[in-house]
């Protein structure tokens, strides 16, 4: 083996490949991973981007400005503690109407048939065929899902319509990412669509979106739902639609989105490791709002999971290597935060709620403060989970 002499300089650029790539593969954020492959080029060419990785701690992305087509996106992470903003340049003229399996999906605020995915990491973009005429008009939103959030499986689109006033009929159309391109949207009733997201997207992976929109239209002209009223949508009536292990579940979150001391001016300010006041979960498999609860023992294949909510979105179901504790689901609240008090003794004027990362013990049925998200977030612009990747 061979030795290094005291003070004599090491050579760091010879390192083995293998090595590097074990060391890579701990870094726990995108940008860490991104400045150690940019060190020099033995090292980024023995660490390809993606190479041997499977999961990045999760950012929290900020919601988008409707009226914000500049392409830049605003991230957090909560691993390192920073801010990123990253300008996309795939998403210029179009603004951000949903995200997953590390992509953001944006629609073009002068042509709302036409959308995009990108990964905001590497700036990969695949064009989506048109979107079907019947989202013409009105608030389309959407995201990606994948089997595999390693990067391995098959992306599908999913775009779905909020109609003003229940005067419309909602729908939703599947789009396979990789294979598609020519083929076009399955769309299909809401109300046939979310509590069988996992049968769905396997037909269309398999057959194409063709076969699936028949059937379902057939399916629709036996049940009539085909005929009615968008009902719900993620995150209506605090409901969150939980996709995994080929099940899907509804997480219903029972605190109020705007807790009612931020009207009222009163509450009791909060800090990491305190109980969140009013904060509880029930899993549900209905999205009926009086659906009966389903205890977490009957929930397999959520076992030791990370579960990662937010506000107008369906959930992220991880494995606990992201860092984050297993049987627990995360998410983001409004809380009254301590007083600042700045070097003189003195009560600053900061902002008496802050953001707070929290996280709900679903063995224990409680939920603590985990940390206070720094900086002042936009209210108006509530944070959603991101799962950052260099794949796709």
């Amino acid at each position: 083996m061979e030795t290094v002499e005291e003070g004599s300089a090491v050579d760091w650029t010879r390192l083995p490949a293998n090595v590097l790539r074990s060391v890579s593969g701990r870094l726990a954020d995108p940008q860490d991973f991104v400045s150690f492959r940019a060190a020099c080029p033995a090292w980024r060419l023995a660490v390809p981007e993606d190479a041997h990785r499977r999961f990045f701690h999760p950012w929290i992305v900020e919601s988008s400005d409707p009226d914000d087509d500049s392409g830049n996106v605003l991230f957090y992470s909560p691993s390192s503690g920073e801010y990123h903003v990253i300008h996309v340049a795939a998403l210029e003229g179009k603004r951000v109407a949903g995200h997953g399996a590390g992509l953001l999906l944006g629609i073009d605020t002068a042509d709302e048939l036409s959308a995009v995915l990108v990964n905001p990491l590497t700036g990969e973009s695949a064009t989506a065929p048109r979107l079907p005429e019947r989202f013409r008009g009105t608030p389309v939103y959407g995201f990606a899902a994948t089997d595999d959030p390693a990067g391995e499986g098959e992306v599908v689109a999913v775009v779905y319509n909020r109609p003003a006033g229940g005067q419309a009929r909602g729908c939703v159309a599947l789009w396979r990412r990789r294979r598609d391109a020519g083929a076009g949207w399955a769309t299909v009733p809401a109300q046939a669509f979310w509590m069988r997201m996992p049968q769905l997207r396997a037909r269309l992976v398999a057959h194409g979106p063709q076969v699936v929109e028949a059937e379902e239209a057939a399916i629709a002209a036996v049940n009539g739902h085909a005929h009615g009223h968008v009902e719900w949508f993620p995150g209506m009536r605090g409901a969150h639609v939980v996709e995994h292990g080929g099940q899907a579940r509804v997480l219903v979150r029972m605190e109020l989105e705007q807790p009612p001391a931020i009207a009222g001016g009163g509450g009791v300010p909060v800090k990491p490791g305190d109980t969140v006041p009013g904060a509880s979960f029930e899993l549900r498999n209905t999205v009926d709002p009086e659906g009966d609860a389903v205890d977490w023992a009957s929930a397999p294949e959520l076992h030791g999971k990370v579960i990662l909510q937010s506000e107008d979105s369906i959930c992220h179901v991880l494995p606990a290597s992201v860092g984050l504790s297993g049987n627990s689901v995360y998410f983001l609240s409004w809380q009254r935060q301590e007083v600042v008090v700045d070097e003189d003794g003195g009560v600053g004027d900061g902002e008496p709620f802050g953001y707070f990362l929290c996280r709900w013990d679903v063995i224990k049925g409680v939920a603590t403060v985990v940390e206070k998200v720094p900086g002042a977030w936009d209210r108006q612009k509530p944070g959603r989970w991101f799962l950052p990747t260099f794949k796709y």
